[in-house]
């Protein structure tokens, strides 16, 4: 075993099984159309607290995802850039992506760009892997990553701030205020970030920095023991200057390598919601209703492909009707259905292109949730999507979650339909490919077991699951010589995604903690081909330790990654090549120098590793960072 191997293997060589990164809380949201108790969840879900991410140093969402069972980050340079997320080996489009409830991939390529995503306004994250299209339609075709902010809500009034400066010449901040006052509550925050950057090219010297403004705003308010009105409003202006890919002709030697030279992306969006939610019968009939708006900008310039741009904008209004009761046929079980109705409107133009791209799908969607003395728990989910550019389509899933509390033993299991729609550039071409308007519906079943244990009564809590998926129709970039170009086509074949997700989490002591998360992937294209940028073996690992009264905090963490295969685009033909594999490491280390303010220093990429996560952009080298964190009430 090579020794970097070795060194990741250690936790699982001392414990006997796999589960979670981060212990669920007691409450799952987004697993079901009803939250749930996490013992009674069927899918494989991780949660994650957004203070103890804030804790162990990770500055944004895309780095607290990199330690998740079943997900790969994948980052074209600096922080800024382009940044997706493969759940499962899928596509970043095959994921839904959610920000307090609120759709947020993006509405040209609806993958979502996690790049610049700071976790300083996050209260938590779930991730809800496996087919989740019965629920939440088209795009939920291997998982749901939803991100839930601050509310204030029940909370006393707090104000907390924070400023960091280090490598590349960065500077950060934020600030957050939230609390509550009789029935009104609310969460104001802003975070921003510059930098000089580094030069994400091979060779050169130019930087390529990059800035970001967050701003958000969440309030509500409970007009009677019945009624509450919440509404959300979140927007994002970020901008990051970037290296071209080398297209020139006649070819020369660095002809499909990133070079220096002018190039930029910058992105605007706002996203909110107004909902109400009405709770009658004694907790057993909620019903709530939100409109939800989601627009979008972007632009960008490169010096080989020129410039281009877009602007988009989603509507989406949506009812949902839950109603709770018991019954005793089997000697007392627990009913939960849910039904849903939504409607979706999505409006898309591409700059320099008069033409306005249009989608609307109108969907109804039931959940049946059935609790059994015997510690089961077993829900059926059903979606209908009428879309109006493309074919109808009924998706569903299935789930079982069964409690041994005897043997702090739980098994869970899912099993469902996924579905994605084409999205318009690839049905409509773009700088990068020709457009094919015959593109269909992209679909999948897939199916995943797993078994949940606790040891030495909770200290240790393990997770073995077993996750297979078949693409039907499944869409992949092609080269057609009789078009002369790039080409997105509905491949012939069966697309396959299985694998193993294990993962650990270990609080050994009060001031001790490990967790380790492992992910064996076999993906293959419609033809059978490995599919690019998805590592067949990653793992992540991390210790916390806490001394001083927990005054002081130290983490470390690793995220390894095997070789992964990428495209190198040359005039006769386009290569597949090896990107090496990886292990970055990163530190973190706090100190409380008085209950209200902490003093703080980390390191990323710690013994500064050379690597590219898509071929030839150079991933960020060794960095370090200073900060200071203050906090006002209780």
């Amino acid at each position: 075993m090579r020794p970097h191997l070795a060194i990741l293997a250690l936790p699982f060589l001392a414990l006997p099984a796999f589960a979670q990164s981060t212990v669920l809380p007691e409450t799952v949201i987004f697993a079901n159309q009803y939250p749930m108790e996490s013992s009674r969840v069927g899918a494989a879900a991780t949660v994650l607290s957004g203070d103890e991410l804030r804790g162990k140093g990770i500055a944004t969402v895309a780095d607290a995802l990199r330690s998740v069972a079943g997900l790969s980050v994948i980052q074209s340079g600096t922080r800024g850039s382009l940044t997706n997320v493969f759940m499962r080996g899928a596509d970043p489009r095959n994921t839904l992506v959610l920000i307090d409830g609120i759709e947020v991939n993006q509405l040209g390529f609806p993958g979502f760009d996690f790049a610049d995503l700071p976790v300083d306004d996050i209260e938590r994250i779930e991730v809800i892997r496996g087919p989740q299209s019965g629920i939440y339609g088209a795009n939920a075709n291997a998982g749901v990553i939803s991100i839930v902010t601050r509310s204030g809500k029940g909370a006393k009034p707090k104000v907390e701030g924070k400023l960091e400066s280090g490598s590349f010449g960065t500077v950060a901040g934020s600030v957050n205020a939230r609390g509550s006052s009789g029935p009104l509550y609310g969460s104001v925050s802003l975070s921003d970030y510059t930098s000089r950057g580094y030069n994400i090219a091979r060779d050169g010297a130019e930087r390529d920095g990059s800035r970001a403004l967050v701003a958000s705003a969440k309030a509500g308010v409970d007009v009677n023991e019945y009624l509450n009105i919440e509404g959300v409003l979140r927007y994002t202006d970020r901008f990051a200057k970037s290296d071209p890919q080398d297209f020139n002709f006649p070819p020369g030697p660095t002809y499909g390598l990133i070079v220096d030279g002018p190039g930029s992306t910058a992105y605007k969006s706002l996203a909110s919601r107004l909902g109400a939610t009405l709770t009658l019968l004694d907790g057993h009939w909620i019903q709530s209703a939100a409109i939800k708006r989601f627009d979008e900008k972007t632009r960008a310039i490169d010096a080989f492909l020129g410039s281009f741009g877009a602007d988009g904008n989603r509507t989406t209004l949506e009812y949902k009707s839950t109603v709770l009761f018991d019954t005793k046929l089997l000697g007392g079980e627990r009913h939960t259905f849910t039904t849903l109705v939504d409607n979706r409107r999505e409006d898309y133009t591409q700059v320099g292109n008069p033409q306005d791209f249009r989608k609307e799908r109108t969907g109804l969607a039931g959940e049946y949730v059935l609790d059994l003395p015997s510690a089961t728990t077993l829900s059926g989910a059903l979606r209908h999507d009428w879309n109006k550019d493309f074919v109808d389509v009924l998706s569903w899933r299935v789930a079982l979650s069964q409690r041994l509390p005897p043997w702090g033993t739980r098994i869970h299991a899912t099993w469902g339909k996924g579905i994605t729609e084409p999205d318009v550039f690839q049905l409509f071409g773009s700088t990068f490919n020709l457009p094919n308007p015959a593109l269909h519906l992209e679909q999948s079943i897939g199916w995943d077991a797993g078994v949940e244990q606790k040891w030495l009564g909770g200290l240790i809590i393990t997770d073995l699951t077993y996750f297979s998926t078949r693409f039907t129709g499944k869409i992949d970039l092609v080269f057609d010589p009789m078009a002369g170009g790039l080409i997105y086509v509905n491949g012939a074949g069966i697309a396959v995604r299985r694998g193993v997700e294990t993962s650990a989490t270990a609080n050994f002591t009060d001031w001790w903690s490990v967790t380790a998360t492992y992910t064996h992937l076999l993906a293959r294209d419609s033809l059978g081909n490995p599919e690019i940028r998805r590592p067949t073996n990653s793992a992540a690992l991390e210790t916390t330790f806490r001394y001083l009264d927990n005054r002081a905090k130290a983490t470390f963490g690793v995220v390894y990654n095997s070789v992964r295969k990428d495209f190198f685009f040359q005039p006769a033909a386009t290569l597949i090549v090896d990107l090496p594999g990886v292990m970055v490491a990163r530190a973190y280390l706090s100190y409380d120098v008085t209950p209200q303010a902490t003093l703080y220093l980390r390191a990323e990429n710690m013994f500064d590793a050379r690597y590219e996560e898509i071929f030839s952009y150079r991933a960020p080298p060794l960095a370090v960072y200073a900060g200071l964190k203050v906090k006002l009430g209780e």
